[in-house]
């Protein structure tokens, strides 16, 4: 089993203040440009193919263009993950040239819950539906990330990820990590609260024939290859950040610091070129 696709954490900064997410009270953003074509030299050396530049907001960093730029003239399939509030239409065009995926984050179709997650300021839905039709006009794939918390577990959102037509839809269950949202306990839900989830929206075949990947909390941990803000290796064990650093790579191999049968379980390999 290979690991092709990589997450890069550019910056831990956001503007936005969600309550379950996993990465809330961590800092610092990548400043080493330098070294980031060594970088994901070292990451095609490994059989990467897909790096998926995250954050935070990865919209805040300042040198983004210049790495989805430097990762597409590498070769790679390049996307980002964003809360899609400074996506307009002007950037879109602009991305559209070396951003293969853009995978926009949001929880429910009830802007008074997204509001409740910290999931902005109560737009967001309707921002979203916006911003979403843009990135298709783009020709850019569209993937929607959704968190499932206690506040949403009960809803039937097949009609509104299907106006939005995305070519992906990936259903997280809310990961506790200690030190990160573990403030927010009463987002938690239980195994079967995440399956009541899956069992309504789950016979959702968006338009491209796909069906929507769920990602239970379990699922998640030691399945990601993950680079975080410093630059360095961002692990998840015991549901709990730690680092190591880069260089380690120099003789390891992914499969040592991803559980590889996780990772193709979850769906991590699928055919992302477009």
């Amino acid at each position: 089993m290979t690991i092709r696709s990589a997450n890069w954490h550019l910056t831990m900064d956001c503007n936005y203040s969600c309550r379950f997410c996993f990465y809330k009270n961590m800092s610092g953003e990548f400043k080493n440009l330098e070294k980031a074509r060594h970088k994901l030299e070292v990451l095609k050396s490994k059989g990467i193919e897909k790096i998926n530049f995250a954050g935070g907001e990865p919209l805040l960093y300042r040198n983004l263009s210049y790495l989805l730029r430097l990762a597409k003239e590498m070769g790679f399939v390049v996307s980002i993950v964003t809360n899609a509030f400074l996506l307009d239409e002007s950037n879109l065009r602009e991305m559209s040239e070396y951003v293969d995926w853009v995978g926009i984050s949001v929880d429910s179709a009830d802007e008074e819950i997204e509001k409740q997650l910290g999931r902005g300021h109560g737009n967001h839905v309707e921002h979203v539906r916006r911003i979403c039709g843009l990135v298709l006009e783009n020709g850019i794939g569209l993937k929607i990330n959704t968190t499932v918390t206690k506040l949403n577990y009960f809803e039937d959102m097949k009609p509104f990820i299907s106006s939005l037509s995305p070519d992906r839809w990936k259903v997280f269950q809310i990961l506790p990590m200690k030190g990160q949202n573990d403030d927010a306990p009463d987002l938690f839900l239980t195994d079967d609260e995440f399956e009541m989830f899956r069992s309504i929206n789950g016979g959702l075949v968006l338009n491209n024939g796909v069906a929507p990947t769920f990602e239970s909390a379990a699922d998640m941990l030691e399945s990601y290859f993950i680079i975080g803000s410093d630059g360095n290796i961002l692990l998840s064990k015991g549901n709990q950040r730690s680092t190591i650093p880069f260089e380690e790579l120099d003789h390891l191999e992914l499969k040592d610091l991803v559980d590889a049968e996780k990772y193709v379980e979850r769906g991590g390999d699928y055919e992302y070129r477009r």
